[in-house]
């Protein structure tokens, strides 16, 4: 048997041109309608296989050649219902109908009824759903009409758990964001030509404590695993990918905008997928066991969690202890701010009874460490005063020029003129303040200043750092939106965080931070003033060899003073001598 080839196939194909990507059946010359048939067939073969975008793939050739073709329509509207695309499935049943009603005005097709009343409900749109098996009950027979029958016994008991008691908090908190975002959106505005910068809402914007940000990653792994089970831990990695840099490389423009979009409609189907299956089966219905058998497996899984953390907190205790017996001080600085910063916040009182001694006994460790670094070298030669401060509070006084060449070949290297010690403080400024808003007790927030100080003072900000120093000590609390003018504002004779608290450590390490700052800046009164409200804070402390390092720093100081003293009075006799000398002249 010899089949006619088809001429439309290669209809416009030039000399020496390639030739269009055909398969075999297709250049044989068959009719429109036996196209539609096959492309109609091989939609249902790659369904029944689970090769969903192929099916529609070939659904979409056959309707291109007959649009009107009912059975395609249906078949099409299942397949974007097995892939989560609900609403586009909606479409296609409303036009299967359509087509139907214009053909025969009194026309029914059972199959995309049912169909529709699927795709309806898949949508999340109970109402509708209902509302059409409802209407279209009577012209489905006895034995069809036992489906329609199942699907409304399903959705009215779907609609009478998503309105049952235990689901009114969480709908009554929907309406109130609701009712909320109504209000914003009433509010007059205005209209002026020239421009009205006061006319535009400013968006507050919303802080989250550690806390709350990790109960809002816990509840949304939850969600996913209620309903994905397994692949609950891909649904994550999909949603962090959708943001990643390694994905989206902006110098590859095509490649990037195609991943991006892939990565996107990717999670927007999973998050359409199980929005729909909490319509069906809301997560607030699920009924716990009652009786002591729950009480027990709630009692059993709390103290496992709280030995666990215990363990945990020796563990961190220890390794606190060897850093200081090896004399790790930066180590040990980033391994305090990363526990306290990212696992004791998340812990409540409850997993955690004994947190607060746990917080001050971590806190103490460090400011000991601290402490035990401020010594008289002995190796200390006999210089000036500045110059022995400095050598006392290990503040460079010579420039390494090696090390500069280095860096500036390093800079001269990079792509970019980005300051790394700039974006290193903006990092570390922002993590102080939101850590600062959340901060519980007096010890912590008296760290938190002494820290920001400390990072001002690395970047040469040293009136920024001496009134940090001064907020550790007399506990002022800043927020994020007025740092500046709270800063500028601070009351020096305020009551005092640290003291108030008991936290002479902190207390004394944020004054000898303030110290540094006069050092470098030359002002040898209020260095003076630090030292001696220093020395007071360490004698409580009762510790030697601090109070012999703060005493020498005084002396060094009054030394200092007293030079600057007799200059100034040289200076000025030998001003008045040479007055003296022009009068005469």
């Amino acid at each position: 048997f010899v089949f006619e080839m088809s001429n439309e196939a290669f209809a416009g194909v030039g000399v020496g041109t390639l030739q269009p990507d055909l398969k075999v059946w297709e250049i044989v010359g068959w009719t429109d309608a036996q196209k539609s048939n096959m492309y109609t067939d091989w939609g249902i073969y790659f369904q029944n296989t689970g090769n969903l975008p192929a099916s529609v793939k070939y659904l979409d050739k056959a309707l291109e050649i007959n649009p009107n073709d009912t059975d395609a329509l249906r078949r099409r509207s299942n397949v974007k219902r097995r892939q989560s695309r609900a609403p586009a499935a909606v479409l296609d049943c409303i036009t299967a109908k359509d087509i139907i009603k214009r053909a025969h005005p009194f026309g029914f097709d059972h199959k995309i009824n049912l169909e529709l009343s699927d795709a309806l409900y898949e949508s999340n749109r109970l109402e509708d759903g209902l509302c059409s098996l409802h209407l279209n009950r009577r012209l489905f027979s006895y034995t069809k009409g036992q489906a329609v029958n199942h699907r409304m016994i399903n959705i009215t008991q779907n609609i009478k758990d998503a309105l049952s008691d235990v689901t009114a908090p969480a709908v009554y908190r929907v309406i109130d964001k609701m009712m909320n975002v109504q209000e914003v959106a009433k509010r007059h505005k205005k209209l002026k030509s020239e421009c009205d910068v006061m006319s535009i809402l400013e968006a507050e914007e919303e802080f989250l404590s550690p806390l709350e940000k990790s109960r809002r990653k816990r509840h949304y792994k939850i969600y996913n695993h209620r309903y994905l089970d397994k692949l609950w831990m891909d649904v994550g990695f999909l949603k962090e990918i959708r943001e990643n840099s390694n994905l989206c490389i902006k110098e590859f423009v095509e490649s990037s905008t195609h991943l991006k979009t892939l990565a996107d409609d990717g999670y927007r189907i999973v998050r359409t997928f199980t929005k729909m299956l909490h319509t069906r089966s809301p997560m607030y219905c699920r009924n716990s066991i009652k009786g002591e058998l729950h009480q027990k497996y709630q009692q059993e899984n709390l103290f496992r969690i709280q030995y666990q953390t215990r363990r945990n907190m020796f563990k961190i205790l220890r390794t606190i202890r060897s850093l200081i017996r090896t004399n790790k001080l930066q180590k040990l600085k980033n391994f305090v701010d990363d526990v306290m910063g990212n696992y004791v916040t998340i812990k409540t009182n409850r997993i955690m009874p004994w947190k607060f001694e746990f917080v001050n006994e971590v806190y103490n460790y460090l400011g000991l460490a601290r402490i035990n670094d401020y010594k008289i070298p002995s190796d200390m030669k006999i210089l000036t005063g500045r110059q022995r401060l400095m050598i006392l509070f290990k503040i460079p006084t010579e420039l390494d020029f090696n090390r500069k060449g280095q860096f500036e070949n390093l800079l001269n290297k990079r792509p970019s003129t980005v300051d790394p010690k700039s974006e290193k403080f903006k990092k570390q400024s922002a993590r102080y303040e939101y850590r600062m808003r959340f901060a519980k007790y007096p010890i912590e927030r008296s760290y938190l200043y002494h820290e920001y100080a400390q990072a001002h003072l690395d970047i040469n900000s040293f009136d920024a750092c001496c009134l940090l120093a001064r907020k550790s000590i007399d506990g002022k609390h800043f927020e994020h939106s007025d740092f500046a003018v709270d800063l500028m504002s601070s009351n020096l004779n305020g009551a005092a965080e640290a003291v108030r608290g008991k936290n002479y450590i902190w207390a004394v390490l944020s004054a000898l931070v303030a110290c540094k700052a006069h050092t470098i800046l030359g002002k040898v009164e209020k260095q003076k003033e630090m030292l001696t409200e220093a020395f007071k804070m360490a004698k409580k402390l009762k510790s030697i060899d601090l109070c012999l390092f703060i005493d020498i720093c005084l002396k060094v100081n009054t030394e200092e003073i007293e030079l600057k003293r007799q200059m100034m009075s040289s200076d000025s006799s030998i001003k008045r001598k040479m007055r003296r000398s022009s009068s005469f002249e």
